[in-house]
């Protein structure tokens, strides 16, 4: 064996194994974050296995080998001597869910066998998985990882769009396209409670979640419902969408149908995933690989989860993607709104 063959195979499989180890560190995560690991860590000057179970009343062993491993992984800091620190940087990534660097929602249960299964199995079929196929873990990641932004909706976002914060200030209606379980557009009903808000959403299980999580918000309601499927003409002053065109069996029918829905001077609201238009251009995101993975699992697996379905994925639903779909669909105006705050996502204006 040569010498460069055997220098290259080591660099290839400390790069494997590398993310055999980010995937069991990952769900070390999840562990710390479901028992409030690091909430009983937050503030404190150093902890050990025995404070650590005395706060918590957890078995000292198993926290023992918990901290070793978070201390190995560097997502806790190892002072020496078994102590272990919860750093100021750690605690807003692990604690601060209303912080743009709140990281926690990423580390959320993983798929069941049956999920993983059904994922292989698409390989054979064509055929993915929706959204609310994955059950409870899917709405608890999206609301967590959507959460700081959503927040920011009401006094940031929709003061960028001209006249709609006026107009939901003395009374408008709002569509929620693809709503979840309803995080986002409960933000908005909040800070505009003269306006009407209806979020629709193909995933029972996000909308029956939605409905008894708002069910006393009196200008809130939710149905159970496909963006292409919009009935109603000129209606709303507002429509949103947030990082859910790309996960869309007909994202094309969507436009046509929100275009046909929104009054001659309302306004469609888009947030999506920044990507471009070519692979190469992509790989220059540092978590192209994640996302290429998300969309496998999640985001591609829902966009053609039906016969036909257009299989966008994650990466798929780029500015001129965007902006071509939206003159098909008849819009005129279309603008990237300048949000900088959000490295993840575009905002998108589309105007009739």
């Amino acid at each position: 064996m040569d010498k460069d063959y055997a220098e290259r195979m080591q660099e290839y499989a400390k790069r494997v194994i590398g993310y055999k180890t980010g995937e069991l560190v990952s769900l070390m995560i999840h562990v710390g974050d479901e028992l409030g690991l690091y909430e009983a860590m937050s503030g404190k000057e150093s902890v050990d296995a025995t404070s650590l179970a005395e706060a918590t009343g957890l078995d000292e062993r198993w926290l023992l080998e918990w901290l070793r491993g978070q201390g190995a992984a560097g997502i806790i800091d190892h002072l020496g001597a078994e102590q272990f620190q919860l750093t100021d940087v750690a605690a807003e990534a692990m604690l601060d869910t209303e912080s743009a660097a709140d990281l926690s929602g990423y580390f959320f249960k993983p798929p069941s066998h049956d999920v993983i299964d059904k994922t292989i199995d698409a390989f054979r079929t064509g055929l993915g998985l929706s959204w609310g196929a994955h059950g409870e873990g899917a709405s608890h990641f999206l609301c967590r990882t959507n959460r700081p932004f959503h927040l920011q909706l009401a006094d940031h976002i929709i003061t960028l769009m001209d006249g709609v914060v006026e107009r939901l200030a003395s009374g408008g209606a709002v569509l929620d396209v693809g709503c979840g379980s309803g995080t986002a557009l409960t933000e908005l009903a909040k800070a505009f409670p003269n306006s009407q808000f209806l979020g629709i959403d193909p995933a029972t299980n996000m909308i029956a979640e939605a409905e008894e999580r708002y069910a006393e918000m009196p200008n809130v309601s939710f149905e159970v419902g496909y963006g292409e499927e919009i009935a109603e003409t000129d209606k709303y002053d507002l429509v949103t969408t947030f990082d859910c065109m790309h996960d869309m069996t007909d994202p094309e029918g969507t436009m046509r149908a929100v275009h046909r829905s929104i009054k001659i001077d309302g306004a469609w609201l888009i947030k999506d995933i920044r990507s471009h238009d070519t692979y190469e251009e992509n790989l220059e995101n540092p978590v192209a690989a994640m996302m290429f993975g998300f969309s496998v699992m999640y985001c591609m697996s829902s966009a053609l989860s039906k016969p036909g379905g257009a299989g966008l994925g994650t990466l798929g639903f780029s500015p001129a993607v965007c902006e071509r779909m939206a003159s098909d669909a008849g819009f005129s105006r279309f603008k990237i709104l300048e949000f900088d705050d959000d490295p993840f996502n575009h905002y998108y204006q589309l105007r009739r």
